[in-house]
C-alpha cells in the first residue's frame, strides 16, 4: 500500500474515531452500572423506576437514543429533562452483566394517564435471553393485563407480542377508532 495513503487512512481513523459525535460515539452500545439506586425505585428483579431521579432518567435517556438510532425515527421518545406528567421510564436490569450494584440494559417509557407503553429498547447482548418475558410479567403486574402498546412496533416487537399472544387491537393506543 502506498504510504500516503496509509497516513491519510491513519489520521481518518483518528478523528473518525475520537472525535465527539465521531464513529465511536454513534456506534457504541453501552449497558449503565447503577451504583446508588434508591431501594424504592427497585420494583421488581428485572425493573427500576427512574422517573425521580434526574440521573437515573438520563441513563434512560441514553437508552431512548439507541432506540432512536435503532429504529431510525426522527426524534428521541424520551429525554431526561422534558418528560409530561405521568410519563413513567423504567430501567431493565442485566441478567448476563453481574455486578455488585445494578446495571442496566434497556429502558422502557410508559405513560400512566392512557396505560400505554410508549417504546422499550433492550441491549442486542441481553435479546433472546428470555429477559423480555420477565420484563413484560412485570409490566403486567405493574400496570394490568391490557395496557396498550403504541405503534409502529418493530418487527422483533411484533414477533415476541405475538408469541404472547398479546391481542393485535391493543397495538396502536387509544386514540385509535376501531
Amino acid at each position: 500500500m502506498d504510504p500516503d495513503e496509509l497516513a491519510e487512512r491513519h489520521r481518518e481513523l483518528a478523528t473518525y474515531w475520537a472525535c465527539e459525535g465521531g464513529f465511536r460515539e454513534r456506534n457504541l452500545i453501552e449497558m449503565a452500572p447503577l451504583p446508588a439506586v434508591p431501594e424504592e425505585a427497585v420494583i421488581d428483579e428485572c425493573l427500576i423506576v427512574g422517573t425521580e431521579d434526574p440521573a437515573l432518567r438520563k441513563v434512560a435517556e441514553q437508552f431512548a437514543g439507541y432506540f432512536k438510532r435503532e429504529l431510525r425515527f426522527d426524534f428521541i421518545p424520551f429525554t431526561a429533562d422534558h418528560f409530561a406528567d405521568g410519563d413513567e421510564v423504567l430501567l431493565i436490569k442485566s441478567r448476563k452483566v453481574m455486578m455488585l450494584s445494578p446495571v442496566a440494559c434497556g429502558a422502557a417509557g410508559f405513560d400512566r394517564r392512557e396505560n400505554c407503553l410508549r417504546w422499550v429498547w433492550l441491549h442486542p447482548f441481553e435479546r433472546g435471553t428470555g429477559l423480555m418475558n420477565r420484563v413484560w410479567d412485570a409490566l403486567e403486574r405493574r400496570h394490568g393485563t391490557v395496557f396498550w402498546i403504541e405503534t409502529p412496533v418493530s418487527p422483533p416487537m411484533q414477533k415476541f407480542l405475538e408469541g404472547r399472544e398479546v391481542d393485535p387491537s391493543r397495538w396502536d393506543g387509544p386514540t385509535t377508532v376501531r
